[in-house]
């Protein structure tokens, strides 16, 4: 199963100007990470799209228990983003494996999530 989202990057500078959308949808970790970019919003948006890109490849939304919060984004020591999963969201994703891909240009982000059954091989 595969997500897919796409955001502008001036939309998420405006949006985490707003101290309580940042709460809600980034994680400290995520908020440390990104504030310590030299474009935080670039980074804020991608990761914004990894969040969405993923309940969208297990075909749900944020309205369904699931809250921005319980996927954090991290990354592992090559610079790679990595999915986490928590709360109501770490019992949806537990039967798959995932990987994600961030992008950015000019004044949009993008990301793509798969999802793949555990065991499944390719």
């Amino acid at each position: 199963m595969v997500g897919i989202d796409i955001v502008s990057v001036s939309r998420i500078r405006e949006s985490i100007e707003n101290a309580a959308f940042v709460k809600r949808v980034f994680t400290a970790v995520e908020q440390n990470y990104c504030n310590k970019r030299p474009n935080s919003a670039e980074s804020y948006a991608g990761i914004f799209c990894a969040k969405e890109a993923a309940v969208k490849a297990l075909g749900v939304g944020f309205g369904t228990g699931i809250m921005p919060t319980d996927i954090v984004v991290t990354h592992a020591a090559s610079g790679a983003p990595v999915l986490k999963f928590y709360r109501s969201a770490a019992e949806l994703f537990k039967p798959y494996n995932s990987s994600v891909s961030i992008s950015h240009d000019g004044d949009y982000a993008v990301a793509a999530v798969e999802l793949t059954a555990k065991g499944e091989t390719k």
